[in-house]
């Protein structure tokens, strides 16, 4: 690195960053002066410019995973690698493409103030089980971050979720169970545990996909459409259970980061909430990375590189360098594996917020006791 990004950044690279208590000045100088480079430490080149980010999110040649490597090596043999490789989202070409252009328009079309609607039924449900407290405990607020969002989801979907809080917590635990497998921070007893809430999953989703047509949700036309264009009942049963995943962890990042906001700066509890969340998702967003895999030898970014190699797309840097003339919450990806559910997650992480301060949680409280979760790519707090 540059003298001066290694004298103002000690310690600091563009993985250590996901976790550090303020890296947007390190993404900052990297946009500004390293838009895309080679980090040999690492062994990644790395795009921190809104350009770069954009040139390799929109490149045929990289790929979301390695062509040798469908799967995770952890993963490899388990039931959560046979569900993770039917995932569309981690699949790139034209096997995977019949259903990821049914899957994409059915979450762009889910009304954002009927799936507010849908979280308060299911904060109502999650209710059930807690003890009531003047002032939310730090741990209640952890467990809502991953729980609410999730059986959302399941709910605004079809899924059974109505009003039977075990399940809701079931599913919710399996959900952040296999979701904490995908890590590359994952340790065996982890991984077992994954590959158990994929089975768990597979099994409660097929058994609830095969009584869908009593649901109001999209999962009827959903199957009715995949069954038509040959869509095999397990690669759509893999990917509902990929969207409660996604749904789990980036919009915990997204709402545990709101409240951070509305506990350091108070003026921020008079702005409408979705509108900080919006604020949020670009300036302190919860996916601040991710990777792409060259599957050829080519040019990138003015650059040469090859076939083999991995660019880590520093999401967060391009959010935050103030250099793009269209700004935006990068967050939610770019091209082909741009995220549909934008605004299914951001209305989320309001309405999550919105029940956890109903339900006595308070942000500054919450805001002087917390660290963020072990990540390379996800910036989370745990409340303390």
């Amino acid at each position: 690195m540059p003298e001066t990004i290694t004298a103002s950044f000690a310690g600091i690279d563009p993985l250590s960053a996901v976790t550090h208590p303020d890296p947007y000045p390190y993404y900052r100088e990297l946009a500004a002066t390293r838009p895309f480079f080679r980090e040999p430490r690492l062994g990644l080149w790395v795009a921190a410019g809104p350009r770069e980010v954009a040139a390799v999110l929109a490149h045929p040649d990289c790929r979301v995973r390695p062509p040798a490597q469908p799967v995770p090596p952890a993963l490899a043999g388990t039931a959560a690698g046979d569900l993770f490789g039917r995932l569309v989202r981690m699949n790139d070409g034209a096997a995977h493409a019949p259903l990821k252009a049914l899957l994409m328009p059915m979450l762009a079309a889910v009304d954002p103030d009927v799936a507010v609607q849908h979280a308060a039924a299911m904060a109502q449900v999650l209710d059930a089980g807690e003890t009531s407290h003047a002032a939310m405990p730090a741990a209640s607020v952890n467990r809502w971050l991953f729980a609410l969002p999730a059986v959302s989801v399941a709910a605004v979907l079809g899924l059974p979720m109505a009003s039977d809080r075990g399940t809701a917590v079931e599913v919710a635990q399996q959900v952040a169970a296999f979701a904490a497998a995908q890590s590359p921070l994952a340790d065996t007893d982890t991984v077992r545990a994954g590959a158990e809430a994929a089975r768990w999953l597979g099994t409660w989703v097929a058994s609830s996909l095969a009584n869908s047509e009593a649901t109001d949700g999209p999962l009827p036309a959903l199957q009715r459409a995949a069954q038509a264009a040959g869509i095999e009942a397990q690669a759509v049963a893999a990917n509902i259970i990929g969207l409660l995943v996604q749904a789990c962890e980036a919009t915990a990042g997204l709402a545990g980061n709101t409240l951070l906001l509305l506990g350091r700066n108070p003026s921020a509890g008079g702005m409408p909430l979705q509108g900080v969340v919006a604020r949020v998702a670009q300036d302190d967003p919860p996916v601040q990375n991710t990777r792409r895999f060259l599957a050829a030898d080519t040019e990138l970014c003015r650059h040469v590189v090859n076939a083999g190699d991995t660019v880590l797309v520093l999401l967060a840097a391009a959010s935050t360098s103030g250099l793009a003339d269209d700004a935006r919450a990068w967050t939610f990806g770019h091209g082909r594996h741009a995220c549909p559910g934008d605004r299914l997650a951001q209305a989320l992480a309001a309405a999550t917020v919105s029940a956890l301060c109903a339900r006595g949680a308070d942000p500054a409280a919450l805001a002087r006791a917390f660290r963020y979760r072990p990540s390379l790519n996800a910036r989370i707090p745990h409340f303390l």
